[in-house]
């Protein structure tokens, strides 16, 4: 292993995310030139109960911790025994993340040299699909008394450590290590060579698990460079660290464009479902406000479930949404807001005047109280950002999404892209989508110069 000395470090948490995850247990034990030179464990109270599923998978009770330090009582002491050390550990982004975390609430910056066993034991070991630490210790008839404590596991990995050397060579593991240490974020199920042969072109890649299920869609300018932007920050977001641990597999679609890769992104991420995209995942059924004048001259709305291409004019078009329910409730809240009339906004079938009225929480347009022009007024104001706006042309359009390339355009729905160079034309699929209407709602408007009519035939 050398004259640099290595800390194999594992911790034990309470389980929560984000904030809510705490360090419980910490063990680390140093090594230089292979020997274990010194140790350093503690239990740590992380100021809230342990979980039974906790207790239940590690040992670690309430009782076990409440007379315990807390982290802050033992940071300066064990920062000091680690500095300097390769920080070495299974799945090494997660341990680091939770203690990276920690040292930075009392002002410490924790930034080691980062050593995966995980990732040697992918790159050495190939032959072998599991790579947890159980099946590592079952593989290899590592002796361990107490699994999912951190002293015996740190022990395990340095163990495996030295059977890898013995076994595979000294010059393979200093030549994992050099290669980790200058890919240090990236995660730890992946092939390096998948990341490093990424494009710098724009696109969408998908972040696949184990079973090659998708995890999350995304678009960027340059593939290679988002797709490690993500990794870099597992470290500090949740969600990221997530999504770097559960990742094996990393593919990708080039675009010519930013704006396809935009509208590929949105398309994606409907077609797959995957999990870790929430914005972007939504049903495809639409439920639409539509806004009518009554024989009193009021504004009155219905909501229908149908898709918005049907109509030729979008004017009375008040919001797309994926469900009655969502619908409704964005209704009642602008209602209340603005004190609109929910029978005229039809979410109420009183014949006379609604039951907001009699409670003074309607201006009484029901009644005829409030007259129809100041009445509709308020809601245009109160609706405003709901609304689809109308189709600002009297035909289709192209806009240039390039020197060479141009997307067509008709009642906010792409239809296609024509490439001047190879004089070729791609259909795109002709439906309405709130997210795809917003993407080419802004870039319509931040590119009129670029844009030409194209007269229906």
């Amino acid at each position: 292993m050398g004259s640099e000395e290595f800390v194999f470090v594992d911790i034990e948490t309470n389980g929560g995310a984000g904030e809510r995850g705490r360090v419980i247990e910490i063990a680390a034990i140093k090594v230089c030139d292979g020997e274990i030179i010194d140790t350093y464990q503690s239990l740590i109270n992380p100021g809230s109960d342990i979980p039974y599923w906790i207790t239940k998978l590690t040992g670690i009770t309430t009782a076990d911790v409440t007379g315990a330090p807390y982290f802050p009582d033992i940071a300066h002491e064990l920062y000091e025994f680690m500095h300097g050390c390769i920080f070495v550990a299974h799945n090494v982004l997660f341990d680091y993340s939770f203690l990276k975390r920690e040292f930075s609430a009392v002002d410490l910056t924790f930034s080691p040299k980062l050593f995966c066993t995980v990732k040697m034991s992918r790159a050495l070991y190939p032959e072998h699909k599991g790579h947890s630490l159980e099946k590592i210790i079952t593989r290899h008839n590592i002796k361990t008394s107490a699994r999912h404590r951190a002293y015996d596991d740190a022990l395990a990995m340095y163990e495996y450590v030295q059977i890898t050397i013995a076994t595979k060579g000294d010059e393979a593991f200093t030549d994992n290590l050099a290669l980790q240490l200058k890919t240090k974020s990236l995660p730890p199920h992946v092939d390096e060579q998948i990341i490093l042969n990424l494009p710098d072109t724009p696109g969408v890649y998908i972040f696949e698990d184990d079973q090659g299920a998708p995890l999350y869609v995304g678009k960027s300018v340059n593939i290679r460079s988002r797709v490690r932007a993500h990794f870099t920050n597992a470290t500090s977001i949740a969600k990221e660290m997530k999504m770097t641990l559960r990742s094996h597999n990393i593919t990708y679609i080039q675009t010519e464009t930013e704006v396809e890769a935009l509208l590929l992104e949105s398309a994606k991420v409907k077609e797959l479902q995957p999990l870790l995209n929430r914005r972007l995942r939504r049903a495809t059924s639409q439920h639409l406000v539509i806004k009518h004048i009554n024989e009193e001259g009021y504004a009155t709305f219905t909501l229908e479930s149908h898709d918005v291409a049907r109509y030729s004019n979008l004017e009375n078009v008040y919001g797309v949404y994926t469900s009655k329910s969502s619908a409704k409730t964005s209704l009642e809240s602008i209602g209340r807001t603005f004190q609109l009339c929910p029978k005229l906004l039809g979410l109420e079938p009183a014949k006379g005047s609604c039951f907001r009225r009699q409670l003074g929480l309607c201006r009484g347009a029901c009644e005829g109280i409030e007259s129809p022009d100041r009445y509709n007024l308020r809601v245009e104001l109160a609706l405003e950002k709901l609304k689809i706006d109308a189709w600002p042309y009297a035909s289709k359009i192209s806009v240039a999404i390039s020197a060479l390339r141009f997307l067509v355009i008709d009642q906010w729905i792409p239809q296609g892209v024509y490439d001047q160079a190879s004089d070729s034309y791609t259909e795109l699929t002709h439906n309405f989508d709130m997210d795809v209407y917003k993407i080419i709602r802004a870039y319509i408007r931040a590119n009129k110069p670029r844009i030409q009519l194209i007269p229906r035939t």
